[in-house]
């Protein structure tokens, strides 16, 4: 029997460990089903996501907009190359500095961005009533402490601000 406890005690995890397991499983199953929402439109959740953020702050610069996501490396271009060559994007030069690249919509990147967000607000409302079934208060409090000083607590900040900003334009 002590062989049994011993092997079952090894085997469990420490709770960070497991939560952190959990966080990671729960954004693959996100991306997953987010890739499977956005495949009739033809994009992926990565490029869905710098549509949205250019439609809530366009124009921006490839380092602005790379500030904004949370990607491996933080470097837009390879997603940005893809969405002008689909002629969802343009890139022009800044009115107050020609060296600066700017990067907004085109219509037809606003049209698919309008799709974007239509299908991303079905998405949460699927998910609201499993979520307020929940404190996830304290799990964002957790998740908050154990990010602060990092490049992403920068990010999350960086993207709420950018949510409150256009929430108030819309009102």
């Amino acid at each position: 029997m002590a062989k049994v406890i011993c092997c079952v005690k090894y085997l469990s995890l420490e709770p960070f460990e497991e939560i952190s397991l959990l966080i990671k499983a729960a954004y693959r199953e996100s991306d997953r089903r987010l890739t499977e929402a956005f495949q009739p439109l033809g994009i992926t959740p990565a490029q869905a996501e710098v549509l949205l953020i250019l439609q809530e702050a366009e124009p921006l610069s490839l380092g602005e907009l790379g500030d904004l996501l949370i990607a491996e490396g933080g470097h837009p271009s390879r997603l940005v190359d893809r969405l002008f060559q689909a002629g969802y994007v343009q890139r022009q030069s800044a009115p107050d500095d020609r060296r600066r690249l700017e990067i907004s919509l085109s219509d037809r990147g606003k049209t698919i961005a309008h799709q974007v967000n239509e299908v991303k607000q079905k998405m949460l409302a699927s998910i609201r009533p499993l979520i307020e079934q929940y404190d996830i208060e304290s799990l964002r409090n957790l998740l908050e402490t154990y990010l602060q000083g990092s490049q992403w607590a920068k990010t999350i900040e960086m993207r709420r601000k950018l949510a409150q900003k256009s929430c108030q334009q819309s009102e």
